[in-house]
């Protein structure tokens, strides 16, 4: 090869390591991550976002996660730990493509430890579930058995329907057995009514309000004037004197028979407008420490725990939920006192009649803690 050859090829090989350095550093700002821990980096930082600003910069992260290898997956499944609701979406999005891109390399096996291991977060096991279940649906379908009592709800929820399907046919003693367990660890109400329903088709009666844990026996003051709304943010005797203790003759025993344990002021008053009312209830916790107290009202609602304010809700008629607002508060062990005020607007529409609450405290998982007194018990 001559001098000028050598010379040319020299050159070439200059502009081909040139372009391949630039490539690199191109894809390493980006592209797919470099590492592992760049991929973490990533995921971690996706799972921060907030708000609806920076759509672009989020998504194309997110495109940059869609191009992990299989193995990196799992690693960055820990992002999802600290996630904000709109980070999350974002790093679902990203991880969703990467596992559809991995197809068969991503291990079974390591899917299989992610959703085994109940230290990991409920929406990481949930959403490893679900890819294992589209891979080795067998496999899946044999972690449920162990499931009843997960405390990934979603997963609780398959493993339940999953011991129904299995004894749907077989005797009717069979089958009530397994009733009767899967309503012991149901949490999710429409399962929860679907089971009880079952179980009184077959002739046992249940109590779905005291499978629910509504606190169901109240007293309930007389009306107070809300005209104009002036009533929420005004303190009247009940709760200016705090804890309240309903003991004169203005204050009535409200006994709940509804299955979500509804406390109807309008029965329990009379059918008004533009006034409130407050309901006093004794709960025996087990224990001292935080539990939820969770509340559906169509009314405007506040809730105070042994004097102390928990929630309060401004808001009329616009949706009606169990449990439409929780918030964590701190109970002592034994007899403690629950307050509600709820408030009804002027509004004359046929769907803003209604005026009620239901309230229950439950652990996070939405299980029942607290019992009333034996005097206090509510109607069978």
């Amino acid at each position: 090869m001559g001098r000028g050859a050598r010379r040319v090829a020299v050159w070439f090989c200059l502009a081909v390591v040139a372009e391949l350095s630039n490539h690199a550093t191109v894809s390493a700002a980006d592209g797919t991550p470099q590492n592992v821990a760049e991929a973490v980096t990533i995921a971690t930082e996706l799972a921060k976002a907030t708000g609806t600003t920076g759509q672009a910069a989020l998504a194309a992260q997110a495109d940059r996660i869609s191009g992990i290898p299989a193995d990196w997956i799992v690693p960055c499944l820990a992002a999802f730990s600290d996630a904000t609701p709109a980070g999350g979406n974002w790093l679902r999005s990203g991880i969703e493509r990467a596992v559809e891109r991995a197809g068969d390399s991503l291990s079974a096996d390591a899917l299989m430890a992610v959703v085994a291991d109940r230290k990991q977060p409920a929406r990481v096991r949930t959403l490893v579930f679900g890819w294992l279940k589209d891979r080795d649906p067998s496999r899946a379908a044999g972690l449920l058995d162990g499931m009843l009592d997960d405390p990934a709800l979603d997963l609780r929820r398959e493993a339940v329907e999953r011991k129904l399907a299995a004894v749907a046919a077989a005797d009717e003693a069979t089958q009530k057995a397994a009733h009767r367990e899967c309503l012991a660890v149901a949490r999710d109400v429409d399962q929860i009514e679907r089971v009880a329903a079952w179980l009184s088709e077959h002739g046992e009666k249940v109590n779905v309000a005291e499978v629910l844990g509504f606190v169901r026996n109240w007293r309930v003051s007389e009306e107070f004037d809300n005209a104009k709304g002036v009533g929420f943010a005004k303190a009247y005797p009940p709760e200016a004197a705090l804890p309240a203790r309903p003991e004169t003759e203005q204050w009535k025993p409200v006994a709940s028979a509804d299955k979500h344990g509804a406390i109807d002021l309008n029965a329990a008053i009379a059918t008004k407008k533009g006034v409130l009312a407050y309901a006093v209830a004794d709960v025996v916790m087990p224990r001292s420490g935080p539990a939820e107290v969770r509340i559906g009202s169509p009314c405007a609602v506040a809730v105070w725990v042994n004097g102390k304010p928990a929630m309060a809700h401004e808001i009329y008629h616009a949706s009606e939920a169990i449990d439409q607002y929780v918030v964590t508060a701190e109970f002592r062990e034994g007899t403690n006192t629950v307050m509600v005020k709820c408030c009804q607007n002027e509004q004359t529409e046929p769907w803003a009649a209604d005026w009620k609450f239901q309230l229950r405290v439950c652990d996070p998982l939405g299980s029942p803690l607290a019992t009333q007194p034996a005097h206090e018990k509510g109607p069978e």
